[in-house]
């Protein structure tokens, strides 16, 4: 063999290799790129800013004011939230929220409230179509329902947040700070926290602290009485956090739930 076809025949390794490894990087980015597409498939958010500023257009003449849109995963609950100083909550609001408060900007924490006049079993039904204000929230009762859902977006201020739940508790309704209008501090915040997962029915499989933004959705229930309210607390996904489902089980307080469901199942028609 000449020596121009030995060296023809050496310089063919190095190419076959960095071909090789060129297509070995491009599948690798190729399953990267699939595996980050796939994991945050779990609740892709769903923009409701456009639908916020079409009600408000809607409704300019009522006696409240759009400022939120409220989505739930696993439920119907996907409408707006009102402030409304002036308005008569009792018996309407159907397909609303509403908050005590008129935030300027999004707080650490937020409450926002709904109705439950149909749900209001020892036993809550899961996801009834018919349940059209906060009712379906007590679907949160139940352990299976919540392994497959714990996400809650809201819009505000022309923007989608996404925040995951950390917390599902019964709570004393006069304890509940409706109208505060000013972030909590470090403080209270981690209090208030501490307090949440305290009363938790459900350990989930996330941190929160006080760094965090929170959002907590309340509504009636007669689990515990008339002056017990049910409450879903999330933090807001931080940046770069993947959105994907997380571990979540019972706490000794769901144990008080159970023997509560013990009790009977009618569904009583109060607010």
């Amino acid at each position: 063999m000449s020596k121009a076809k030995k060296k023809i025949k050496i310089r063919k390794k190095p190419v076959v290799i960095i071909i090789t490894t060129v297509l070995c990087l491009l599948l690798l980015s190729g399953f990267l790129i699939f595996y980050l597409i796939n994991e945050n498939k779990y609740y892709k958010i769903k923009s409701r800013v456009d639908a916020v500023e079409k009600q408000a257009k809607k409704d300019k003449e009522e006696d409240y004011d759009i400022v939120g849109w409220i989505r739930v995963q696993g439920t119907n609950i996907d409408y707006p939230v009102i402030y409304a100083p002036d308005h008569n909550f009792t018996y309407d609001m159907e397909n609303f929220a509403w908050t005590e408060v008129d935030f300027k900007k999004l707080n650490n924490i937020t409450y926002i409230q709904g109705h439950n006049i149909l749900n209001l079993s020892k036993n809550p039904l899961i996801a009834e179509k018919y349940h059209t204000r906060f009712e379906q929230l007590m679907s949160f009762t139940y352990l299976e329902f919540v392994k497959e859902n714990k996400y809650i977006q809201y819009t505000f201020k022309g923007k989608d947040y996404l925040y995951k739940i950390f917390a599902v508790s019964y709570q004393t309704s006069s304890d509940i700070d409706y109208y505060n209008k000013d972030n909590y501090s470090k403080k209270k915040m981690q209090k208030y926290i501490d307090n949440a997962l305290e009363n938790s029915i459900y350990d989930f499989d996330i941190d929160v602290n006080s760094n965090d933004k929170i959002i907590s959705l309340v509504t009636c229930t007669r689990m515990f009485g008339n002056s017990i309210s049910f409450k879903v607390d999330a933090r807001l996904v931080r940046n770069l956090e993947s959105v994907k489902n997380y571990d979540v089980k019972k706490t000794k307080e769901y144990s008080k739930v159970e023997e509560q469901m013990k009790g009977g199942s009618s569904n009583e028609n109060e607010v």
